[in-house]
């Protein structure tokens, strides 16, 4: 299959549904949707390899997955992971109500970050 001229046939179907299962295997559906304006939950179906035909969705995915196996796979890096679970878990009081109260905390953290006001 070349890449950009994705044609019907049976072989491009095989070929797409690799490279969308190899996209699945790097990057969430979240993250997908956002850099391609498809919908998540048809990234996450179309990434299942619940397709019959070459659509422009699919053609969107296909050509982010080979722009993604050009770049390095973007996520945290461990050791800052780390640090983000030991800080909350220090801040956590162990009791349900405080587990509660942290998570809307990081939730309107996450809000405020998209530019979104806390609900």
């Amino acid at each position: 299959m070349m890449q950009g001229d994705v044609k019907n046939g049976s072989a491009d179907l095989a070929a797409a549904r690799r490279a969308l299962q190899r996209l699945r295997e790097r990057a969430s559906t979240v993250r997908i949707a956002t850099d391609t304006g498809i919908h998540q939950s048809q990234v996450s179906r179309l990434l299942r390899g619940q397709f019959q035909r070459i659509s422009p969705n699919v053609r969107v995915l296909v050509a982010y997955a080979a722009q993604a196996k050009a770049r390095r796979p973007q996520g945290p890096a461990p050791a800052a992971k780390a640090a983000v679970i030991k800080a909350a878990l220090r801040t956590w009081d162990a009791t349900p109500e405080g587990a509660r109260a942290l998570v809307r905390l990081l939730r309107s953290v996450r809000e405020l970050r998209r530019g979104k006001p806390p609900a």
